[in-house]
């Protein structure tokens, strides 16, 4: 089973999702461990990359199992409460930024993808973070 390290970037209750090419859906920002790679390195390389900002500090905040909805896979996600330094802006395999809010969650506008729908976001939601 493949490891997905991703980002919870938090601003106003509002939590920042992503998007790629020719996707239908957004996501957290993050990525797949480099063979032994530790989750901070792994999450300092996908948010330099994807969003052009510099990781400041990490917090574990959740894990669970769920589909790959691109590569069709089973994966366990590890989420990290992060800091970050500067403004995030598209970059590397992102194409599109977006603060969702608890509104975008109960309109289910724009779509996100099942591990968030069904586990992120409504954790989020229990502890007052959305």
């Amino acid at each position: 089973m493949e490891d997905r390290i991703a980002a919870v970037i938090i601003k106003d209750k509002k939590v920042l999702l992503v998007t790629g090419y020719d996707e239908k859906f957004y996501w957290s920002p993050g990525g797949k461990v480099d063979g032994e790679e530790a989750h901070e390195k792994c999450l300092k390389r996908e948010l330099k990359s994807e969003l052009n900002v510099n990781l400041i500090s990490l917090k574990k905040y959740a894990e669970y199992e769920s589909i790959n909805e691109i590569k069709n896979k089973i994966q366990k996600s590890h989420y990290y409460l992060v800091q970050i330094e500067g403004e995030p802006k598209p970059g590397d395999e992102v194409t599109k930024i977006i603060w969702y809010s608890k509104q975008n969650f109960l309109k289910k506008d724009p779509k996100v993808s099942k591990g968030n729908e069904n586990f992120l976001i409504p954790k989020l939601l229990q502890d007052n973070l959305l």
